[in-house]
């Protein structure tokens, strides 16, 4: 019998992750998620300015074709993770009433207004569309409007969207893999939804995901992601300066921060050990204080600065804990954890994987139906598949 299968693929600046999990019912605790394995390829196909592309194809079906080994049947379709080519807006979408129960239906015709169908005609494209406030009669506001009476509903709504150009390229590299995109998800959301807990969703969250080229915060408030920003500067920036301090080659200055950042030891460093660390920290310090900037100029930071998650490569440090609570001046902060996911410790307890495992929680909040023996058509545009899915939430 085959199995219905959640798959979810993760490009990173040298390395790509396919991801193949498993819904399990179980009895009073609801579903979870049972990963059955990740294959991880390793590559130079990524620099500062180009993207060796073949050679990314090549990865990516070679990671597709170790996942069907290992779930034991054919896979045709995934997510997709983006970090790049990213714009955030906020509709306002107004709906009035003669004094009736407000519905979930009420709130979804959004999709098929001309606020949401006019997205379509720019150079992006919606990947995100998130309700993240509501308004009953120009003063009342609510966290779930449905049942209420009102004349007027006004909703505010967080659209992510991507480039088209962007997207195409990602649709062109899954082809050559045979490979259907079942949704783009946000990076830095996905991995938010990896690591909160219910507790700091519902009462507000910021997210912190420290990688290789770039550093990304997202705000969680109510369950909905209310905001995120990144800026360009991640752990290269350490090795940059340990290779500069060091005059040591790039792929040295590599080693050495992974050796340092994961070493718990203070005792019996030399002065050349100490020197190590403090540029180690120096600079990590540096990377979460320009995150706290992006994070203050959102009006949701003061309802969100409470709780504070940890993710990605940077999460590892051993002294990351202590740097962040210095900064942020809250003692609410841990590495992030998966939530309902269930699978091998090397992959679930690496905060490198969020961004993968959070996907997979993504997938059970859509309403897209991982079937194996899907049989989609192939020539429907990616375009036209995304504007039917949120039509169809």
């Amino acid at each position: 019998m085959s199995k219905n299968l959640i798959n979810a693929l993760q490009i990173d600046h040298n390395s790509v992750k396919f991801i193949t999990a498993q819904e399990i019912e179980i009895a009073n605790q609801g579903s979870i998620i049972q990963v059955l394995g990740m294959s991880e390829k390793v590559g130079h196909w990524d620099t500062e300015s180009t993207i060796d592309k073949d050679l990314l194809a090549s990865y990516i079906k070679s990671s597709h074709l170790e996942n069907e080994r290992i779930a034991g049947q054919k896979i045709t379709s995934t997510l997709v993770s983006v970090n790049s080519g990213i714009t955030s807006r906020y509709i306002t979408h107004e709906l009035f009433f003669n004094n009736i129960v407000i519905t979930e239906e009420h709130i979804k015709s959004f999709y098929e207004s001309k606020d949401f169908t006019q997205l379509y005609e720019n150079q992006d494209i919606p990947i995100h569309t998130l309700p993240i406030s509501y308004k009953i009669d120009e003063k009342k506001i609510v966290s779930d409007p449905i049942g209420h009476k009102a004349q007027m509903l006004t909703v505010k709504w967080h659209v992510i969207s991507i480039s088209k150009n962007q997207l195409k390229d990602i649709h062109d590299l899954l082809d050559a893999s045979d490979l259907q995109m079942k949704q783009c998800v946000l990076a830095s959301y996905a991995s938010s939804l990896a690591a909160i807990n219910e507790m700091e969703s519902s009462l507000g969250v910021i997210c912190l995901d420290i990688n290789y080229y770039k550093t990304e915060v997202t705000i969680i408030i109510d369950d909905q992601l209310v905001f995120f920003d990144s800026s360009d500067v991640g752990l290269k920036y350490v090795n940059n300066d340990l290779q500069s301090i060091l005059n040591i080659p790039d792929e040295d200055s590599d080693k050495l921060r992974i050796k340092w950042s994961n070493d718990n030891s203070s005792k019996n460093l030399d002065e050349s050990d100490i020197r190590i660390k403090q540029i180690i920290s120096s600079r990590l310090e540096e990377i979460i204080e320009l995150a706290l900037k992006k994070l203050k100029i959102s009006k949701y930071y003061d309802l969100a600065n409470s709780h504070v998650v940890l993710t990605g490569e940077g999460a590892k440090h051993a002294d990351i804990i202590d740097l962040a609570t210095n900064i942020f001046k809250t003692k609410n902060i841990r590495i992030g954890s998966p939530q309902k996911i269930h699978g091998l410790k090397t992959i679930i307890e690496n905060p490198s994987n969020s961004t993968c495992l959070g996907m997979l929680n993504y997938a059970l909040s859509t309403e897209f139906q991982f079937n194996a023996k899907d049989e989609s058509d192939k020539k429907k545009s990616v375009l036209s598949m995304l504007y039917n899915f949120f039509k169809a939430i």
